[in-house]
Parts: structure tokens; C-alpha cells; sequence
């Protein structure tokens, strides 16, 4: 029997029961079984127990460059997980492939821009600034955030591509007439998307350089064309289940997980 761990911070759990009581009633059988554990136990409970896999679903690549220093299998790998939550690697990983990005600083460039730091997500820690007086109030507010400058684009909203084992699964468009961000997390309107076939061909090629098992490639739809501004791992599955239940993408990723232990 092969024996894993499904693990979150304690923060993220709390808004991600669905999916984790999904994947232990699909890992737990003859064949397999998984726990949920707390990211910040991991390393001590790997000490005593014996683990053959981990689905990974926190931000700190150094715990799963650990995991793999001791012949751990990972969902996803340490390569995704880092470049996935830092946007500035992000930035240089989609320039230096030749995929479709905007233009980037770690510092200021003019205004009105978009503020960011490199580890938020969810549309957290990002703002909409219009001078430098408002830059300095926020990292008076973050002193131990790093951030990032982008360019304001106008857009019509933004699509994720779920990416499953290099193959995309459905594609989801998110739009909010409120906020500069379109995060259905606050509020973004989502509806399915049928995306073109160069954004396919370009989140096809992100989840494949990365060898990434189960990510979200998100792009903005521009007046000059769609920008691809983030690799999300782990990647959420709430816009899925509302849009596409029948689709169990959840399900989809665990026979994934079976396939490759």
C-alpha cells in the first residue's frame, strides 16, 4: 500500500475542505492511503511514519526540495512550485521561453502602474498605484514585502486554463465590473471559455517545461492581445465545480496522482 499526505497551511485549509475531503475519499482504498496534515508538521511527521507521496498543496519550495532529498514523490514538483509563487521568477520564466508576458520591473517604470508583491496570491497584496506618494504608504503598510511593477493594461477580463498532466482540462473566463482585479475569490463573474488555439498551444507549453502535474495558467485578455500574468499552483477548483460539476476536475487529478506514484 502506498501511503501519502495531502498538506495545507492551516489558513488555507479552512477555505479548501471541499478538496482535500475529496482527495481522501478517493486515496483512501486497498491500494492506497492519504492523510491531511498542517504544512508546519510535515517535515516531523515525515520523520516517524513512512510517506511515499505528498500532494503539496502550500507555497514553500524548500519544504518540497526536502521532501525530494529523501526520494519523496511530489504533486507538484519543486520547479512549479517556485516559479508558480514568486511572480518575478514567473516574469523571467515566461520571458526567457518566448510566452506572451508584461512587462515587469522591481522598480518603478511610470505611472499609473500596478504594485504587486512576488508571494501574494489570490489577488491579495496588489494595487493599483497612481503616484509615488501612494508606493511609499503601502510599503510603509508591507515592510516585509517584496514588490513588483507592471504596467496598467485595459482588458476584458481574464481566463484560466487548468492544466492537467501537460493537457488542458476547461478554461474559465473571469470579469469584474467592480475592481481592477477579476479574482472570482472577490467577486470576479465567471463564465466557461472557449480559448483560442495559441492560448492553448501557450499554456501547453508552460505546464510542459515545468512538468507541472495540476496548475492554472492565467491570461489577460488585452486590446493587443493576451498576456499570460500567472502560474497558479496549487491551483483552486471552486470556479470548476460551479461552472462544470459534471467535470470533476478532482477526481481527474487524483487518477493522475494514482498513475504516477
Amino acid at each position: 500500500m502506498k501511503s501519502g499526505l495531502i498538506v495545507y497551511t492551516d489558513y488555507d485549509a479552512k477555505c479548501n475542505r471541499f478538496f482535500i475531503n475529496k482527495c481522501l475519499e478517493l486515496l483512501n482504498d486497498e491500494d492506497f492511503s492519504l492523510k491531511y496534515i498542517n504544512e508546519d508538521e510535515l517535515l516531523s511527521y515525515i520523520d516517524d511514519n513512512k510517506v511515499d507521496f505528498v500532494i503539496y498543496r502550500g507555497r514553500d519550495y524548500r519544504l518540497l526540495e526536502e521532501l525530494r532529498s529523501i526520494g519523496i514523490k511530489t504533486f507538484n514538483n519543486v520547479l512549479t512550485n517556485k516559479t508558480a509563487n514568486d511572480k518575478y521568477l514567473t516574469y523571467d520564466f515566461l520571458k526567457e521561453n518566448n510566452l506572451p508576458y508584461i512587462e515587469t520591473y522591481l522598480d518603478l517604470s511610470k505611472f499609473p502602474c500596478i504594485m504587486k508583491s512576488v508571494s501574494g496570491h489570490g489577488g491579495q497584496e496588489v494595487f493599483f498605484v497612481k503616484d509615488l506618494k501612494e508606493v511609499n504608504r503601502i510599503k510603509d503598510e508591507h515592510p516585509n514585502l517584496k514588490f513588483i511593477y507592471q504596467e496598467f493594461l485595459e482588458n476584458d477580463g481574464d481566463v484560466r486554463i487548468y492544466m492537467l498532466n501537460g493537457e488542458p482540462v476547461v478554461a474559465i473566463k473571469r470579469k469584474s465590473n467592480k475592481d481592477y482585479r477579476n479574482n472570482y475569490s472577490l467577486g470576479g463573474e465567471v463564465e466557461l471559455y472557449e480559448p483560442s488555439k495559441e492560448m492553448v498551444e501557450a499554456a501547453t507549453k508552460v505546464a510542459k517545461l515545468l512538468k507541472a502535474d495540476f496548475i492554472g495558467v492565467d491570461f489577460l485578455l488585452t486590446d493587443s492581445g493576451f498576456k499570460i500574468i500567472e502560474i497558479e499552483d496549487p491551483v483552486g477548483s471552486r470556479m470548476v465545480y460551479k461552472l462544470k460539476p459534471e467535470l470533476d476536475i478532482i477526481s481527474r487529478f487524483i487518477e493522475h496522482v494514482k498513475n504516477n506514484i
